[in-house]
């Protein structure tokens, strides 16, 4: 009888520690069945529970920087110019992001190359003398702004793209 109970407890204890998880503030999840989300994204905080045979997939509900390397542009003025800029997102849509990258370095992997892009073809269309002192604000404005709407099918939203340096090329 003790060992039966024994069994049941430690049965029943093995099961919750399988099915039960918890979300953190900072972060939101899908739970996956077979390779396919089920349900809607998990984004409140706290104890959950799912199917044994489920996996967790989280994300980080947090801001997120993308950084990248010094990379040459030329303006309007044929100006090489060696651009250091960065950009702020999150992951908006989780579903979105899990179906379109699966993971932060695929979301890293979409927007650095759209990213680099919009900055190139709008520094492309103002003189040096704009970028660097009188119209980088609306400058980097039209860049986010382009950046978030074509990053958006991936789930991502992109809060904010600037410019830490910009000099002349050797």
């Amino acid at each position: 009888m003790r060992i039966t109970g024994l069994i049941v407890l430690v049965v029943a204890a093995v099961t919750l520690f399988i099915t039960a998880y918890t979300i953190d503030e900072t972060e939101q999840a899908l739970i996956i069945e077979f390779g396919r989300p089920v349900d809607e994204p998990v984004i409140e905080a706290g104890l959950h529970f799912k199917m044994p045979w489920r996996q967790l997939v989280k994300f980080e509900k947090r801001i997120l920087e993308y950084d990248v390397q010094p990379t040459a542009i030329l303006s309007l003025d044929k100006k090489r110019l060696e651009v250091d800029n960065y950009a702020r997102w999150r992951i908006s849509k989780p579903l979105k992001f899990y179906r379109a990258v699966r993971t932060i370095n695929g979301g890293l992997g979409r927007i650095d190359p759209i990213v680099y892009s919009e900055i190139r073809v709008e520094l492309g269309k103002h003189n040096l003398t704009e970028i660097v002192d009188k119209r980088r604000e609306k400058i980097m404005d039209i860049v986010t702004e382009e950046a978030r709407d074509k990053l958006k099918e991936y789930g991502i939203d992109v809060i904010d793209v600037r410019i830490k340096r910009a000099d002349l090329s050797q």
